[in-house]
């Protein structure tokens, strides 16, 4: 979709939405005609004449339940008109008041008399008041009226209807009962010959004229649409499900589509035998319910046995929407045949007892018989349906049905409860009742397929169309614009609501045989969308739904303020970033308020009415709501006095950071490790708040830093005076100052302070500072020298060992010598070790004690002597 094309569309938008709020604004009794008193008096009269009649019927004992569903369809019409009239009179008279009150009160006997021509006007309004007042009055007199008498119909309705179901009647194992049945049934057996045998014969004379051409065709048609079953339903139900990718999604779609494909050609079957037959003349008023009752009970069992296997599927289970063993699949899909064609032979023999006039004991023992039938099936079917160890893998699993044997345990005890309780009650002679409890059976079994299989393809068919990637998603995309996450959130409250709405439409069709009618839960429905009375206030769910719709209006109008304050006009001010924000918050705080206004007289609230809830709220506000409201009254002195600002650098007890948002409730600091901090706006009102950049926007930069005391301090001053100096951002007035803080034991102490342009600068020049700082620090250190080890006291050692070299070397060089001269070198060698060894004792005979000296001096004139 081109730019363009997006722009029209936009356009088109806009307009629509202005004329539904304009729609939505202009009163419903603006649209309507004005009525004249006269003839809507007359209109009311006329009604209550008839609601009269209809009271009087009602009021006979022996009214039928057919009576009754005739006055109530007598009645439904008349209900509207009197609503209506109701409707129309309303604003008429709120006019007549309005006028009335813009008089002032007459007045009294001291005061002094009005003038003739306002007493003239007040004496009209006052008809006219009187007038409308009356007309409302009895318009809604009448409405009450009728509204009762509806109530009234339909509880004369369930009441007889409980009278009727809970009636005894002859027990089927009373042996009068059968005594009677044996007396009538030979007449009965000639009134079914008489019947149908002429009907027969009729039926097999006409197949020789033409219009048994009918007939034939009729049978062909139905004959052809179980071969197109039988044939093409398997390739029918591959082809349109293997379509969709998603496994669940395709087990869905071919469950519906064998649901339609296997229930829809016996029904159109049966129903194109049957309109032959009626178009060919040959059903006579006595046989055509019979035939009729047969084309419904094939219908019957061919939708149960569809419906059984789209979700069962027996011998299939990768296609089964219900995860249950194979066993009991098998059993529920035949039990539900079986129940199903009972139903419908007890409803073609109840047709074929009324057409021959049976009777009553012959209708109450078919009826027993069948009902009995129906219960030994429904007992049968729930001892098979019993736990089996091997649970086969099923591909097919529907979030909405139990998942094993074990969940359905509720729903067995149930089925037993029923079985038992109809076969109990055809023994009593409850026949009414057992017969009832059978149509309830499959009528909820019927009920609770439908909703398993419309309840899946609520929640897969929704999300797979509009979120999947066939055609109708690709569509909304691509040529729509929609993006995906638009889409899923479209699909997921479509999905909510279309839930809902099977919920309550499911109810309503399980009460619906007890009783509970259609229209009375739709005059509920009415009477709760368009406003009922409770206390002197109407409620109303249109009333709250078109309140909602303003309220929403109002608040994306505000929003749209918002936005365009924010992004077009305030930028191309001068004004500061806090003012701004100032602005574009109490812009937000006029447009709420003026959407609540707007709601809240959309629904009808007068002023004496808020000033009661004002009232009330106040008495909250006392007890409860005191650090709320604290907090909105210290938001607004904010944002009036604005001592804080958006991009303040504040300090709020131990956290510090820049101001990023000024709330209702409370305001948002940032702080520097990118953490925020709330604060509520009481705090900063009544505390001490610490504002940096009150006055202006400059920062401070703070360096401190400890240098050994082998450095000049002034060659320290003067290296972070340069830095200070050279770096851009740092302003020359005032210009970086040094100062010289402590000279420690081992270290000075020195801090470098700067002034920045603005405070968010603080932390980058802080960063720069420090780099050059630490570089040039360590061009002023000096290299470190060699450490060096002395060993003090060896000498002596040092000596001997030198000694000893020197006559080693001379031995090496000296030739061997015979006899003395070897003698004279071995003594020379002996002095030489015992020198040594005396220079080596010399340090500890010092400190030793005088015996042990003379014994080495004694050791030496031995070695001597020798």
């Amino acid at each position: 979709m081109t730019s363009k094309a997006r722009n029209a569309f936009a356009v088109l938008g806009g307009r629509l939405g202005a004329v539904l709020f304009a729609l939505l604004l202009l009163p419903l009794s603006a649209l309507a005609q004005p009525v004249d008193p006269v003839a809507a008096r007359a209109r009311v009269d006329s009604i209550r004449g008839e609601l009269t009649q209809i009271e009087s019927a009602l009021g006979n004992p022996n009214a039928s339940d057919a009576e009754l569903q005739r006055q109530r369809l007598r009645l439904q019409p008349l209900l509207d008109q009197i609503r209506a009239l109701t409707e129309e009179q309303a604003p008429r008279f709120e006019q007549a008041r309005a006028r009335l009150e813009q008089l002032g009160p007459k007045p009294d006997a001291k005061a002094p008399p009005e003038a003739a021509e306002v007493a003239k006007e007040r004496d009209a309004r006052e008809k006219g008041f009187s007038e409308a007042d009356e007309s409302l009055k009895l318009a809604r007199a009448t409405q009450l009226q009728a509204e009762q008498l509806q109530t009234a119909i339909s509880d004369l309705r369930r009441e007889r209807f409980a009278k009727m179901l809970f009636a005894p009647g002859p027990s089927p194992l009373s042996p009068e009962t059968w005594a009677a049945t044996v007396t009538t049934l030979p007449s009965d057996i000639r009134a079914s010959h008489l019947v149908f045998g002429d009907w027969l014969s009729v039926f097999s004379a006409a197949l020789l004229s033409p219009r048994g051409v009918i007939v034939l065709l009729g049978f062909i048609g139905a004959i052809g649409l179980y071969v197109a079953r039988a044939r093409y339903l398997p390739r029918l139900s591959n082809r349109l499900a293997a379509h969709e990718t998603d496994s669940e999604v395709r087990c869905l779609y071919g469950a519906i589509i064998r649901l339609f494909a296997r229930s829809a050609p016996p029904a159109l079957a049966s129903w194109l035998i049957y309109a032959a037959l009626n178009t060919a003349g040959l059903l006579p008023p006595r046989i055509q319910p019979v035939i009729l009752a047969i084309v419904y009970g094939l219908a019957l069992f061919a939708f149960v046995q569809a419906l059984a296997d789209a979700l069962f599927a027996p011998g299939e289970p990768q296609r089964r929407l219900v995860s249950v063993m194979e066993s009991t699949a098998r059993t529920v899909v035949w039990m539900a045949g079986w129940l199903a064609i009972v139903m419908a032979s007890g409803k073609v023999l109840e047709a074929w007892l009324q057409a021959i006039a049976a009777g009553l004991t012959l209708s109450i023992i078919v009826r027993s018989v069948l009902a009995a039938l129906f219960a030994l099936t429904l007992v049968v079917g729930l001892y098979r349906l019993r736990d089996n160890d091997e649970i086969e893998q099923e591909a097919c699993l529907g979030p909405y049905v139990p998942v094993d044997g074990a969940s359905l345990g509720p729903v067995r005890i149930l089925s037993w409860v029923v079985g038992v309780a109809i076969i109990l009650a055809v023994l009593l002679g409850y026949v009414v009742l057992a017969t009832f409890l059978t149509e309830q059976v499959l009528w909820l079994g019927i009920l609770a397929g439908l909703f398993v299989l419309l309840m899946q393809l609520i929640e897969l068919g929704i999300g797979n169309l509009l979120t999947g990637e066939g055609r109708f998603a690709l569509t909304l995309r691509t040529g729509v614009g929609l993006r995906a996450a638009t889409l899923q959130k479209f699909a997921v409250v479509l999905t909510g609501v279309l839930k809902i709405v099977l919920i309550v439409v499911t109810i309503m069709l399980v009460l619906a045989p007890w009783g509970l009618e259609s229209a009375d839960f739709l005059t509920s429905l009415r009477a709760a969308f368009f406003g009922f009375q409770v206390g002197g206030v109407t409620v109303s769910l249109s009333s709250i739904f078109v309140a909602a719709a303003m309220f929403a209006l109002g608040l994306a109008a505000t929003r749209s303020l918002q936005g365009w304050l924010n992004d077009k006009f305030l930028p191309t001010t001068k004004l500061d970033t806090g003012l701004r924000n100032s602005i574009t918050t109490a812009a937000g705080y006029l447009g709420y308020a003026a959407a609540v206004a707007l709601a809240v007289s959309t629904l009808g609230f007068s002023l004496e009415r808020l000033t009661l809830v004002a009232s009330a709220l106040s008495v909250g506000i006392g007890f409860g709501l005191q650090s709320v409201v604290s907090n909105f009254v210290s938001g607004l002195i904010l944002l009036w006095e604005r001592p804080i600002r958006v991009g303040d650098q504040v300090l709020v007890g131990d956290a510090e950071g820049i101001v990023k948002r000024i709330n209702v409730r409370s305001t948002e600091i940032e702080t520097f490790d990118r953490s925020t901090v709330v604060v509520p706006n009481s705090n900063l009102v009544s505390g001490v708040v610490r504002n940096r950049v009150r006055s202006d926007r400059t920062g401070r930069v703070l360096i401190s830093i400890s240098v050994p005391r082998t450095f000049d301090p002034t060659e320290v001053r003067s290296l972070l005076a340069d830095a200070g100096t050279e770096h851009g951002d740092v302003l020359k007035k005032p210009p970086p100052i040094v100062l010289f803080k402590k000279i420690a034991t081992t270290t000075l102490d020195f801090d470098l302070i700067c002034v920045v342009g603005d405070v968010d600068q603080v932390g980058r020049v802080t960063s720069d500072l420090n780099y050059v700082i630490h570089k040039r620090l360590a061009e002023l250190e000096k290299p470190a020298a060699a450490a060096e080890l002395t060993v003090k006291g060896l000498e002596g050692i040092e000596q001997s060992l030198g000694s000893i070299a020197t006559a080693v070397a001379g031995e090496r060089k000296a030739p061997a010598r015979k006899g003395a001269s070897k003698v004279k070198a071995s003594r020379s060698r002996a002095a030489n070790e015992v020198a040594a060894d005396e220079t080596e004792e010399d340090a500890p005979a010092k400190n030793g004690s005088a015996p042990e000296a003379g014994k080495d001096e004694a050791a030496g004139k031995d070695d001597n002597k020798e």
